[in-house]
């Protein structure tokens, strides 16, 4: 509803107002930045023309990010324990991989109609990977599989239950509406970054998923990532998650009450 407006003198004879000093936003940690680039990674993949590459990559990606932030906090995994804690991403059985072959064809006629099921699928990955990296980073760093060395078999059993169990009882509808939002705000960008992906790949098949962990390590060792719009696209991702700080405080106090009963 319009507000009424005061009159002209009325205006005029109020002194200015003194500014009002704003705290400056806390600034993105390195952890929260990689994390988010891994799940654009991995999130980019279904609008890649590689068939099964979202399958790949994401099960690549969800251990290499657990990987990475446990090393972050001198925690050593074993295979077994890695595995437990990334969830070893979606399973590829002999009947999901011929279902894939064979709704392959229609699916691709699809996107080229109808753009957004290859977004929901980029939005429903991407958030699978974030809310992931950020669960297990939560974990280490309320010491959920100690402070460095290797880690107990008991802690990670306890803490890869917390995390999947948090995952599975979270309504991640208004973060992927968030997420929906920015993609369909950054339609340019997006394309952008999907054709230097692309580029970057050289359309390779057999080694994709290696080369996406090429990509990714050399945006986590230095922030310019070669493309104007892919660190225009991670910027505005960045600004977007980091700012739902309510949002994310649940989710770490859903994660403490399964840890430790608080």
């Amino acid at each position: 509803m319009t507000q009424p407006r005061e009159p002209a003198s009325a205006a005029t004879a109020r002194p200015a107002a003194t500014p009002v000093a704003v705290a400056p936003a806390a600034p993105v940690p390195p952890w929260f930045r990689a994390v988010v680039w891994d799940s654009l990674l991995g999130g980019l993949c279904p609008l890649l023309p590689i068939p099964f590459l979202d399958d790949l990559v994401l099960a690549r990606m969800r251990r290499r990010m657990v990987e990475r932030l446990a090393g972050r906090w001198q925690v050593t995994l074993t295979p077994a324990q890695l595995a437990l804690l990334s969830g070893g991403g979606r399973g590829m059985s002999v009947g999901r991989l011929l279902a894939k072959v064979a709704i392959y064809p229609v699916k691709e006629v699809l996107r080229k109609v109808l753009y957004f099921l290859a977004i929901k699928d980029a939005v429903d990955t991407f958030s699978l990977l974030f809310h992931q990296g950020y669960l297990v980073h939560a974990a280490l760093a309320h010491g959920a599989l100690g402070r460095g060395g290797p880690a107990d078999d008991a802690r990670v059993a306890a803490t890869a239950a917390a995390v999947h169990g948090t995952l599975g009882a979270t309504d991640t509808r208004p973060l992927r509406r968030l997420l929906i939002g920015v993609l369909r705000n950054s339609r340019d960008l997006l394309r952008g970054t999907v054709r230097w992906l692309m580029a970057r790949l050289g359309r390779r098949r057999r080694d994709a998923a290696p080369a996406m962990d090429v990509i990714a390590d050399e945006a986590t060792a230095r922030p310019e990532l070669g493309s104007h719009e892919a660190e225009q696209l991670l910027d505005r991702l960045l600004r977007a998650l980091w700012g739902e700080r309510g949002y994310l405080e649940r989710l770490e106090a859903d994660l403490a009450r399964r840890l430790w009963g608080r």
